[in-house]
């Protein structure tokens, strides 16, 4: 009974935990912005997959990737089943350009079709650790 209890209780803290770590990832920027933060270790906010990033259809959005990592990284929302190296922006200006080691820049687009997408960095061998689910409701 005692594991039971104690697997119970593990399995809630983490559950909790992993809420919590998805709120941070995802707090809006006082300007109303989502975040993305290039960590080292190539990882879209401190874990691979990169956190789920969910938006509405038609709503404008404006999102800001921080690179704090020492490598240039970049950010483009392109369609769930695209690969590299052919990628191609699933909305019009629907990437960042390449940041610089301590830079950042904040993009603005309108998803226009509701469905299933990935954010990805383009930098060659980077998208194996830093793609994320883009979501569009």
């Amino acid at each position: 009974m005692r594991g039971r209890t104690a697997l119970a209780l593990a399995t809630g803290f983490l559950a909790v935990a992993a809420s919590a770590v998805v709120a941070v990832a995802l707090r809006p920027e006082p300007s109303g912005a989502l975040r993305v933060t290039a960590e080292p270790g190539m990882r879209f906010g401190d874990r691979v997959p990169g956190p789920v990033l969910r938006v509405r259809a038609g709503k404008p959005v404006r999102l800001v990737l921080e690179n704090r990592d020492a490598l240039q990284h970049d950010l483009w929302v392109v369609h769930a089943e695209d690969r590299a190296p052919y990628l191609e922006p699933a909305f019009p200006a629907a990437k960042t350009a390449l940041l610089e080691p301590g830079h950042q820049q904040e993009i603005q687009f309108t998803p226009t079709r509701p469905g299933r997408y990935r954010y990805v960095c383009t930098v060659p061998g980077h998208d194996a650790t830093m793609f994320g689910e883009f979501i569009v409701e």
